[in-house]
């Protein structure tokens, strides 16, 4: 759906600021697709480059086998006519009801009334918010007002629907009823998500992939479950460094018994493994930390302990580990 082929991009200044190194990625079609870095990593530039508001320095923009960078300025408006934006601060028209908010990117392309109306009575009934048609912005709730800019980006029918840190301005439970929304309107809607964020559980609780941006540089990327239990860059491991498994303290990394961090996805989350491992090898096993969640819909587990005995049977009880598919990582 959409592919990124070299793409760079430099804000002139003094020095000049090189927010994008390079860009080789693909986003399948369908799929809710999550771009997570620090501040500045380059996120807002990058997703910013899908619908030209951040023309590239260099490099190549495809959507759907259009490259965006050839398109002139009549063509690129009606290619952005299929690309729905949600921002941060929602960006709603104060002077308009929930209706006219909605109702404002139809009028610009000349809908008619009737069709308007049908539209955005459909739009808001989808976001819950048919109860709120003749409110004011002022008159809504932080997240009643995201959903009306949700609503407000699928007015005119997008296949896809970008989110610039859609749910930074939330608290905690309104972030999640608005994800909810999101993973609705991507299953009814077979709507592609790209979605930017530095919010570790929002990437958790929605994304089908992620790609993890440092200085403007790609780190990795892949499925959210290989990345975020089997992360392969130093940048990856440090963002999520405290997210799932605590920090280590030197005093374990040093302990003459051997550290193990185990990594149990999908059924194997459900297995008995360890008191297999403990009963088939004459060792002892010391579980520091805990945990059982789950990414999207995919349960894993996440395990560090620590095993005493002789170096043969512990070597067998990694092998065992790794024979029933768990991830093994020994820390010490």
């Amino acid at each position: 759906m959409i592919r990124f082929k070299g793409v760079e991009k430099t804000f002139g200044g003094t020095p000049p600021v090189h927010a994008l190194k390079g860009i080789d990625l693909e986003i399948p079609a369908g799929k809710i697709f999550g771009i997570i870095g620090q501040s500045g990593a380059g996120k807002s530039t990058l997703l910013r480059c899908i619908n030209m508001l951040e023309r590239p320095s260099g490099g190549e923009v495809w959507v759907d086998d259009l490259l965006m960078n050839d398109l002139t300025p009549s063509q690129l408006r009606q290619e952005r006519k299929k690309m729905g934006m949600i921002f941060q601060h929602f960006n709603l028209l104060n002077s308009r009801t929930v209706f006219g908010n909605v109702a404002f990117p139809l009028e610009i392309i000349k809908t008619g009334k009737y069709k308007i109306r049908e539209r955005v009575l459909s739009l808001l009934d989808l976001v819950g918010l048919a109860d709120k048609i003749h409110a004011y912005p002022s008159q809504l709730s932080g997240g009643q007002k995201q959903r009306v800019g949700i609503a407000r980006a699928l007015a005119t029918k997008p296949r896809l629907l970008l989110c610039d840190e859609a749910t930074s301005a939330l608290d905690p439970e309104t972030t999640k009823s608005v994800l909810q929304l999101l993973q609705k309107i991507n299953q009814t809607l077979n709507l592609t998500i790209v979605l930017i964020t530095h919010e570790m559980p929002v990437i958790q609780e929605i994304c089908d992939y992620v790609a993890v941006l440092e200085d403007g540089a790609l780190q990795e990327v892949g499925p959210v479950i290989d990345v975020f239990t089997r992360p392969r860059t130093p940048s990856t491991q440090r963002m999520l460094q405290g997210f799932f498994a605590p920090r280590i303290p030197s005093q374990l990394r040093n302990s003459k018994n051997t550290l193990l961090r185990l990594t149990f996805v999908d059924q194997k989350a459900h297995e008995p493994i360890i008191s297999k491992m403990i009963r088939h090898y004459d060792i002892d096993a010391n579980i520091l930390f805990g945990r059982i969640d789950q990414m999207k819909t995919t349960p894993f587990g996440l395990l560090l302990m620590e095993l005493s005995g002789s170096q043969p049977q512990i070597e067998k009880s990694i092998n065992f580990l790794k024979e029933n598919l768990v991830e093994v990582e020994v820390l010490s």
